[in-house]
């Protein structure tokens, strides 16, 4: 081997030995950073909890605070309201204070005067101790008449209260009722009702137009008679045909005074009612 391959050979084997150790430290250099991050993420989460327990604190503390304020808000509207009504009261004891000193001076300045005025004030006040005795007295039965009254108001208002209890007791159980008779394909309002209880007179009449509402997925039938031959709302006919076979049953939806409208609630398979048909009450 020549010298100069000698000396690439030795050349080679110091690069490779540079190579190794670059590798090396890029590869404990990448080791310390994937640590570094891992820490880092670790402490960011934990950061990130503790904000979230922060906020949620902040905000319970947020809404005590609240509450506290509006329960202060409350009082403050109580006692602004006590406030007035002392208020009043003090003005009113003071206007009787004032009125009552004016008395006393007036009956101050009266005691000043002469004997002879002392005494027919005398004899006025006796007269008026009378009168006093006959107002307590009359005050008195007022004010027992006064109890009577408003024990007798209290028992009217127990009454009406029972009452007002037993009205809305009957409207619930009223559109309870009603509810239940929807649901039953039966009539809700009076008028329909006292008309299924008391039955129609004995009629005999046709069927002036049919018709089949599809939206509803209803058939109407529209008759020759009405309120001025005793029909109302609720009622129920017999439809048959002329041959006198029977067809189904209609209950009177719209009445008027010599015609009426019902729907069909009742029908016979295979059957189609039209124009001609007769009707009855008397089935």
């Amino acid at each position: 081997m020549t010298a100069v391959g000698k000396i690439l050979v030795v050349l080679h084997l110091v690069m490779s030995v540079m190579f190794m150790a670059f590798a090396g430290a890029v590869f404990t250099a990448q080791k310390n950073w994937r640590t570094t991050a891992e820490a880092s993420a670790k402490a960011l989460t934990a950061a990130n909890t503790k904000l979230k327990d922060q906020q949620s604190e902040f905000q319970r503390e947020r809404t005590d605070t609240a509450t506290k304020a509006s329960a202060l808000k409350d009082e403050i509207t109580k006692l602004t309201g006590e406030k007035g009504a002392l208020t009043t009261q003090v003005m009113t004891l003071e206007a009787d204070n004032q009125r009552l000193k004016l008395a006393n001076d007036s009956i101050t300045d009266q005691a000043s005067l002469a004997a002879k005025e002392a005494e027919d004030r005398k004899r006025q006040a006796d007269l008026q101790s009378e009168r006093n005795a006959v107002q307590y007295a009359t005050r008195e039965d007022l004010i027992k008449k006064l109890n009577e009254a408003m024990d007798k108001i209290y028992g009217l208002e127990v009454q009406h209260q029972q009452l007002v209890e037993r009205h809305d007791r009957v409207l619930g159980d009223l559109r309870t009722f009603r509810t239940w008779n929807a649901s039953k394909g039966l009539p809700t309002d009076t008028k329909s009702m006292v008309a299924q209880a008391s039955p129609p007179p004995p009629l005999e009449g046709i069927v002036m137009d049919y018709r089949k509402e599809k939206k509803q997925n209803t058939e109407l039938v529209e008759i020759s008679l009405g309120s001025d031959d005793g029909l109302s709302t609720g009622h129920v006919m017999t439809v048959f045909d002329n041959e006198g076979k029977y067809l189904g049953q209609i209950r009177l939806t719209l009445v008027q005074a010599d015609k009426a409208v019902g729907i069909v609630t009742q029908k016979a398979k295979n059957t189609v009612m039209k124009k001609g048909d007769n009707v009855t009450t008397k089935l």
